[in-house]
């Protein structure tokens, strides 16, 4: 639980609930588009498997560098 942050009692709000559900689908909707094609660019590809749950943050941090 320390270093997980696993087993907290969020306490999200509606709105905060509906945003989660949208990433999740989002995310769900390109693992699923990736697995049932070959027809997309090993780069392209790589470039999603690696950033996939990353923060923006986090994602614009690996492309400045």
């Amino acid at each position: 639980m320390k270093y997980r942050h696993i087993g907290y009692d969020w306490q999200f709000n509606e709105q905060q609930k509906e945003l989660l559900q949208q990433y999740y689908n989002v995310n769900k909707l390109l693992v699923d588009c990736l697995n049932s094609t070959a027809g997309v660019n090993p780069i392209v590809r790589q470039e999603i498997e690696e950033t996939l749950l990353l923060a923006i943050a986090d994602i614009e941090k690996a492309q400045n560098s």
